[in-house]
Parts: structure tokens; sequence; C-alpha cells
């Protein structure tokens, strides 16, 4: 193992609740912007004059920058100086941001949001990996993560309300606003950072360029293929071929890191405590909500008619209990270990599922503000214990890229779960078309709900078994009374 030594004191308090201010700010910029341009798409193709395949191109880019290069810029937070990779990744962030914003043609919107996609898998482990640094203590770092992580839902809801808003003046706000808010962070980061994040080493780690190589376009091909089906089907040429050369690619990929020295993912890692679990429910978790909400959104629209302000609306509910609850659920972590806090919250989110299978019988406003409220705080609870379950049990030089892995399965869970949540809504929906293909569409996120229940009560039940001292029996027992006698 590469030789290492303790990193930098600690900044003093105020210093760390400014940073812990600045990262948020990071995290708030990154949701926002996946959630903001979806209202704006309307606008963008009539001042564009794109059609409809190029203009799905608008939000399929950044998810394929964003989901493709997540383990490489995981991996770069273990590596390079955090600081820097910070500032730099958002000062490009910034600039591509304001290219989009002055976009006249479609080909250049679509390639500065992929730019972003990537600058952004570079932000979020980084990010995440130098509040983990910087809070040593247990209990402060779980209350920093609560904190840290609610503003993924404050940042994805107010993309949905403000992405409408700001697109009624022009949707050119829609970007120009993050690139401010970029600028302001990374002078933010700037003087308030540390210097040197992070272990330091004696000698540099090589980057595994061919595992690099293999993942993000195995991973990349993954996401395309997804997303096609999303709106080719599942069945399509392109799809089928994509999710092939995908699986082949991260194949390779699993070979190439075991015959490396220095691989860009030690496999090992995936055998830290609770790692594995908690990818899988955020998955689940993950994907399962935004295949929800995409259905919610589809059936306010379409059928009750509401504009897509009163649709952004609706889910606010949902961000302010994050905002609200994430740190108390976060501290409470170290108190009940995190298995039950997300037990209770993915319970919570299946039962927001299951109610809001009333739609068209009762007022739909009622059963869509109430599902948001209860969702808002299980997604809360579920998010932020899953997230520190990930994080908790792998070493300090592990931490971006465990961070990297989490958000990539966060990601990644929310793009293919939506696919099929999409092709249920559109068989139904073809041969019997109505209330019920809607809820179908529902009753296929309660089951990953269902899923992501069993796995939290599994994890619950391993922790509770490591946690429990062996049982002697009676001989056993008997035998060193004897040995003490």
């Amino acid at each position: 193992m590469t030789p290492t030594r303790p990193g930098p004191a600690q900044p003093p308090g105020p210093a760390r609740r400014a940073l812990l201010v600045t990262l948020c700010a990071v995290q708030f910029i990154d949701a926002y912007d996946v959630a903001a341009m979806g209202p704006a798409l309307p606008r963008i193709q009539r001042e564009l004059a794109m059609s409809p395949d190029a203009l799905q191109w608008v939000v399929t880019a950044y998810v394929l920058g964003y989901g493709g290069f997540l383990l490489l810029g995981g991996r770069l937070a273990d590596l390079a100086d955090r600081k820097r990779l910070l500032i730099g990744s958002l000062a490009v962030f910034a600039a591509v941001s304001a290219v989009g914003g002055a976009a006249t043609a479609g080909w250049l919107l679509i390639a500065a949001r992929l730019v972003k996609g990537i600058t952004a898998a570079f932000t979020a482990p980084v990010s995440l990996a130098i509040l983990l640094h910087i809070h040593q203590d247990e209990n402060a770092r779980n209350k920093a993560l609560g904190a840290y992580l609610s503003m993924a839902a404050v940042g994805f809801t107010s993309g949905l309300v403000l992405g409408g808003v700001l697109a009624t003046v022009t949707w050119r706000l829609v970007l120009l606003i993050p690139a401010g808010l970029a600028l302001v962070a990374v002078i933010a980061a700037a003087r308030i950072l540390p210097d040197d994040q992070g272990p330091r080493r004696r000698e540099r780690e090589p980057v595994d360029l061919l595992g690099a190589v293999t993942v993000t376009s195995g991973l990349m091909a993954l996401v395309y293929g997804v997303s096609r089906a999303s709106t080719s089907g599942w069945g399509d040429d392109i799809t089928v071929g994509s999710l092939a050369v995908s699986a082949a690619l991260l194949v390779i990929f699993v070979c190439i890191q075991h015959r490396r020295r220095v691989p860009l993912v030690r496999l090992k890692i995936f055998t830290r405590p609770g790692l594995f679990q908690a990818n899988v429910f955020i998955f689940l978790l993950q994907g399962g909500y935004v295949g929800w909400q995409f259905i919610a959104t589809l059936f306010l629209q379409n059928v009750d008619h509401w504009s897509p302000i009163a649709v952004g609306l609706i889910f606010v509910p949902n961000g302010l209990m994050a905002l609200a609850t994430a740190r108390r659920w976060a501290a409470l972590v170290g108190k009940t270990g995190p298995w039950p806090i997300a037990s209770a919250g993915i319970l919570l989110m299946l039962a927001g599922y299951l109610w809001t299978l009333q739609l068209g019988r009762l007022n739909n406003l009622l059963v869509f503000g109430l599902a948001s409220v209860v969702m808002g705080t299980g997604y809360a609870m579920s998010y932020s214990a899953a997230n520190i379950t990930a994080v908790a049990g792998v070493r300090p030089e592990e931490r971006g890229m465990a961070s990297g892995i989490f958000i990539a399965a966060f990601q990644i869970g929310g793009g293919v779960i939506l696919g099929v949540v999409a092709s249920v809504f559109a068989t139904h929906y073809t041969y019997h078309p109505g209330l019920n293909a809607y809820r179908w569409a529902i009753v296929t996120t309660a089951i990953t709900a269902a899923l992501a229940t069993l796995v939290s009560i599994t994890g619950m039940i391993r922790h509770n078994r490591r946690a429990s001292p062996p049982v002697r029996s009676r001989s056993q027992t008997d035998s060193c009374s004897s040995r003490r006698a």
C-alpha cells in the first residue's frame, strides 16, 4: 500500500460551517441542473428549431456524461489535490453553462450539456470526499452529511419550480443562473477550503487509463441504451446493441481490475461493511422515486391539465421535508445504526406509492400533496442512512471512490428503472389507454420499494449479527470456569 501521512489539521468550527455551506451549494447546483431543464424544453425546441429526437439529447447528454465519468471522478478524488479538482471542475461547469445559455444552435447546447455532466461527475464525489475528510468526529460527520444530502432533494425540487418560472422569461436563464452560482462557489472554495485535502502521498499513484476508458465507455453505453429504451423500446436494435456492448465492456473492466497492480477501482472495496448493500438499496430507491415522479408529472399535466409550474409546486413539500429532517435522521443513525432508519424510510416511500394509486378516485391535490409530504420524509431517512452506510466502512483514501460508486448507483438506478416504468406505462397505455396505465406504472415503482425494503431488512439483520457477541454453549462456559479455578 502507498505510504500516507496524516492530513492537515482540521479547520475551526466557523470555518467548517462556512465550508459546509460551500459544499452544500455544490450539491444544490448539481441537483438543480438535473431537474431544471425539463420545464424549459418546449421553449428550447421552438427557439432552436430542434426535432423531438434531438431535443431529448439536451437531457440525455448531461446524464451520459455524469453517469459515464463518475468512477473516474471518484478515483481522481482519491489521487489528485481535492481543492484544485473541485475548483477546476466548478470553473469549467460555469464556463460551459454560460456557453449553453448563449447557444444559437442545438448541437452547441447538447455539447455544453455533455461537458456539464462530465464536470458534475468530478464535483459530486470530490465535494463529498472533502466533507468526510473535514469532519472526523462521527456524530459531526453524520450531521454534516444530513445537511449535504438534503440539498439534493432541495436542489431537484427547486429546479422543477424555478425551471418553469425562468423559462417563462427565457430558457437561457435556466443555464445562466447555475453559471453564476458556480462562480460564487469557486470563489468561496478558493478562500475557505484548506490546501492539500485528503491523504498526502509520497509517491503519486498512476491512473489506470485502460480501466478508465473501459468503464467510462461501458457506463456511457449503459446510460445511452437505457435512455433510448424509454423512447424506442427495449427491443430496438440500437438499444439491444448498446446494452450488449455495455455488458461486454463492464466484464472486460472487471478482468482488467483483477490484473492491474494499481487498478482504477480496487474491487476489494466492495467487501467493506455495508457498501454493496447500500449501493443496491440506493439503486432501487432512486429508480423508484424517479419513475414515480415521471408518472405523476405525466398524469397531472396530460390528464388533470396542470401547468408545469403547478406540477413543480406539488413536489415542493418533498424537498422541504428533506431539508427539515435530513440532519435529524443522519444524526440518529449514530444511535440506532443506519438500517433501521433506512427500513422505516423505505416503508414510508412504499406507503406513498400505494396511496397514489388513488389517483382519479380522490381529489388529486390531496393524493399527490399528501404523498409528497410522506415520501419527502421517507426519502430523507432512506437516502441519508444509505449514504452514511456506503462511506462509513471505507478507508480515508477510498472515500472518493466510495462516493463515486454510490453516486453512480444513484444515477444509473434512476435511468434504468425509469426506463422500465416508462415501458410498463407505454405498453399498458397502448392497449388500455386510461388511468389503469398510470396505476400499473405506479405499481412498478412500488415493487422497487418492496425490493429495497428486503435489502434494508437484510442489512439490519446482518448488522445485528455482527454487533452481537458470540453465544457460548454451557459446556464451553463450564470449561472456562474450571480453567480459571
